[in-house]
């Protein structure tokens, strides 16, 4: 069954040690590194493999940061001229690279078992070894564009390489204390503005939060080769909203309310006090030492002393006492209360316990009481 491969393989050898040994290497891109793909050895699946190679190709390709390396060679040829075992070893995979002038390559082994196809996928690379992944398919993928086939030579490719290589970014952002988001993720902190990490190569959207400050963002594209991308964003402070404590107005409210009571209730005691230490009242109680309300007596009896009309006004004074007083003393100690707390409530209101609501307005006031729990 190998014998006509075998013979081309002895004419390609022969070609290899006339003029492939000085063939130019692969040389990377300026934003790249260069994987060489081996074309897939089969020995009964010459159709499935010559399709999986292609497919693997153009996964290289596809991924940020690699690049497909150049040349089109055989693992079976290479062996052959190398005289390595199949598959090689690890002395003749080096021997290999060294080659086909490549620092890391892909190399595969495939046969096929009734509707199905079986093999090794191998990545190899310079100072790091041999990793490799299994493939298992159905035979009638012989068709390189076929989504399923570059479905599963794409992931074989992601498996072996771990995606795309990553590469250097340096982050400034003035001198806070952020937080650095590559495409939504958290990516690590900056130290004084300042920061460098490593993430995987192509295009990203680079993100700083910081507290205080509006979220500042660049589009980057990360090269796995050179100096680190650097990124230098200029967060904006955000405006400070002052808001309105009410609770503390309304104790300041509230304490005036209370002082003003107080005032008025004080007016009323010494408009009474003036009263009762009056000569005039002294004999005024003496006229009528029987009766309860010296000044209602006196109304009654119509009587003309002047001082009648003072006590009279003493009355009024002692309903206003009556009144203001106890207003002064609930309206100033709420008043308190709101101020000392206003500041705690502003940081976190309260989950539980009173809330007082004085409300006043020109036709009058009313304070609610509410508990929460």
């Amino acid at each position: 069954m190998r014998a006509p491969r075998l013979g081309l393989a002895l004419t390609a050898a022969a070609a290899i040690a006339a003029g492939e040994a000085t063939a130019k290497a692969a040389e990377p891109g300026p934003d790249t590194l260069p994987i060489s793909v081996i074309a897939i050895q089969t020995d009964a699946a010459d159709d499935q493999a010559e399709a999986l190679t292609k497919a693997l190709r153009n996964a290289v390709r596809a991924m940020p940061g690699w690049s497909l390396g150049e040349g089109d060679f055989s693992l079976e040829v290479l062996t052959l001229s190398l005289k390595c075992a199949e598959p090689p070893d690890t002395s003749c995979q080096s021997r290999i690279a060294d080659q086909i002038k490549s620092d890391r390559y892909v190399w595969g082994t495939i046969e096929k078992k009734g509707a199905s196809v079986k093999g090794t996928l191998n990545f190899w690379v310079r100072g790091k070894g041999t990793s490799k992944v299994p493939v298992d398919y159905t035979s009638n993928l012989t068709d390189s564009t076929d989504d399923t086939l570059r479905h599963i030579a794409a992931g074989a490719i992601n498996e072996l390489t771990g995606g795309p290589p990553k590469g250097g970014i340096r982050v400034k952002a003035g001198d806070i204390q952020g937080q650095v988001f590559v495409d939504g993720q958290p990516l690590g902190a900056l130290k004084s503005g300042d920061g460098s990490f490593m993430i995987p190569s192509g295009p990203h959207k680079i993100t700083v939060k910081a507290q205080g400050y509006v979220d500042a963002e660049s589009q980057v594209v990360i090269k796995p080769t050179g100096a680190p991308t650097e990124v230098t964003l200029v967060p904006i402070a955000m405006e400070v909203k002052t808001s309105v404590n009410w609770r503390k107005v309304s104790g300041f409210a509230s304490l005036g309310v209370g002082v003003a009571a107080g005032v008025v209730g004080l007016v009323s005691s010494i408009q009474v006090s003036g009263v009762r230490s009056d000569a005039d009242y002294t004999t005024l109680r003496k006229k009528y030492p029987t009766a309860s309300d010296v000044c209602a007596a006196a109304t009654t009896a119509k009587d003309t002393s002047p001082i009648v009309a003072s006590c009279n006004s003493a009355k009024g004074a002692q309903t206003l006492q009556a009144i203001f007083y106890p207003i002064a003393a609930v309206a100033g100690g709420l008043g308190i209360y709101l101020i000392a707390t206003s500041s705690s409530s502003a940081a976190k209101p309260a989950k539980t316990g009173f809330m007082f609501d004085p409300q006043v307005g020109p036709t009058g006031g009313k304070l609610d009481v509410t508990y929460t729990w």
